[in-house]
């Protein structure tokens, strides 16, 4: 069924669409625009362009840190064909490779992070390379009849202002054999982003750099696209952002680090209390004595005594542990440290004891890569489906294996597995390939080498044994 006239994006997709836009200014710091501050530190400035607003950069940091946790040490990250088959291994390598996948791991949990879900999609160019891409969330329009529409917007060429639009809409349905297809149309929209009238497709395939047809039939039996959630579905669909239960702290955060910094503006160069001769001008040079804006004039005896007009709020001393506290409570939601701001001295440096510190972490990034994962697994699939690969890939999932979250404490890992091989539950080939990464053939071919130094020095031979 093609998008009608009129009707799309509906008003619910609208207002989505603008909560995504929150989080994304969230994310780039312009925090004033989604948070705003209270009417009483306004009053403080004449003119609001002067206002000083202090926007802390902690929903970046959020989404930063689960995309480093979810990552973790790229090198590490295995992404390959577990077929046997050579042609199937080179496959996998020249998608991950062409992709750059193993990098954009970190880009679609930054996605998942920031907007509470991330959406991959699955293409194939003129050449037959398989494309694995990230679409931007607020193109993104999934249907109650399961159908999945992508829009795109772009300027209009015939607006010399160049403030109207133009709307390309990718609707991927199934015929009913269950084959996909994509219907292309292409609209102009009204101010609020609504198609209003149909525009030349041709047209629309110049602006956005290729051929557009009608229709475009893909010979496969599943979208080639995944939702990739954080965490569960909310009664919307989506996954829920990590910054929706911490808005209220980085409102106020913001807001009362903002009024002390006002306060201090406004006191930090104390005024002093003289008497009015103080500004009577010399008798003989004509010069005033002190400047009437740097002081304060009162209506006493030329003999009163100069003071400083200081401010001893001592609520001001208490917005510290104010903020500290209301850090610690974005620390125990997101699950992100916040030990540089909310303690002082060193952080521990063992890392048995960050594992503790860093269990939520931990736990919430471990979820978060099941999701990608899934995800990642199924685009190789359908991929697979795409460019008619073995059947082995296009009915099984590769192998993707995340290295650790933390730092690994190699005299640590290197006595537990000694342990391990000493006690009889370990081969020493399989502790090797989890020490050092190895493939099964990379630890035999390290273990023959090992054996035959040992023959050489004339270690394990029967004759060098000790005697009593």
């Amino acid at each position: 069924m093609a998008v009608k006239q009129g009707v799309f994006p509906s008003q619910t997709e609208r207002e989505r669409v603008t909560t995504l836009s929150k989080y994304q200014k969230l994310y780039e710091n312009e925090q004033f625009a989604v948070l705003g501050i209270h009417e009483l530190i306004k009053k403080h400035y004449k003119n609001l362009s002067d206002l000083i607003y202090l926007a802390h950069a902690i929903p970046a940091r959020v989404t930063e840190f689960y995309g480093d946790f979810v990552q973790g040490d790229v090198d590490r990250l295995i992404i390959q064909a577990d077929t046997g088959s050579e042609k199937d291994e080179a496959w996998v390598e020249q998608v991950v490779y062409e992709n750059d996948l193993k990098e954009h791991v970190a880009d679609f949990a930054e996605e998942q992070s920031q907007f509470g879900f991330t959406v991959l999609l699955g293409w194939m160019d003129e050449t037959g390379l398989y494309h694995i891409d990230s679409v931007p969330a607020d193109q993104y329009f999934p249907q109650l009849d399961g159908t999945v529409i992508f829009a795109t917007y772009r300027k209009d060429p015939e607006d010399p202002e160049g403030k109207k639009l133009l709307l390309h809409t990718q609707h991927y349905q199934k015929t009913e054999a269950g084959k996909v297809f994509i219907e292309h149309q292409a609209w102009r929209v009204n101010n609020l982003k609504v198609n209003t009238e149909p525009y030349n497709l041709d047209s629309m395939g110049k602006l956005i750099g290729r051929i557009l047809k009608d229709r475009e039939d893909l010979e496969i039996d599943e979208f080639p696209i995944r939702q990739i959630d954080n965490g569960r579905k909310t009664k919307w669909g989506f996954g829920k952002s990590d910054y929706h239960d911490i808005v209220p702290q980085l409102a106020e955060i913001n807001e009362r680090t903002t009024h002390a910094s006002t306060v201090f503006l406004k006191n930090i160069d104390a005024k002093l209390v003289v008497p009015a001769s103080s500004l009577n001008a010399d008798e003989h040079t004509g010069e005033v004595k002190l400047r009437q804006q740097d002081v304060y004039i009162a209506e006493s005896k030329d003999d009163l005594v100069p003071q400083y007009i200081i401010n001893t709020n001592p609520l001001l001393a208490d917005v510290r542990e104010h903020v500290a506290m209301e850090l610690k409570f974005v620390e125990w939601v997101t699950g992100v440290p916040m030990w540089a701001l909310t303690k002082q001295g060193s952080q521990p440096e063992r890392v048995e004891s960050l594992r503790i510190q860093l269990f939520t972490a931990i736990r919430k990034t471990a979820k978060k890569r099941a999701k990608i994962k899934r995800a990642m697994l199924d685009m190789f699939r359908i991929g697979a489906k795409m460019t008619n690969q073995s059947a082995e890939l296009q009915e099984n999932d590769i192998n993707i294996d995340f290295a650790d979250v933390l730092p690994v404490d190699v005299l640590s890992e290197v006595q537990a597995e000694s342990t391990k091989v000493t006690t009889g539950i370990s081969s020493k080939k399989r502790s090797m390939m989890r020490i050092e990464n190895y493939t099964e053939e990379e630890a035999q071919e390290e273990l023959d080498n090992i054996r035959s130094e040992d023959q050489i020095a004339g270690i394990g031979k029967p004759e060098n044994a000790p005697t009593l």
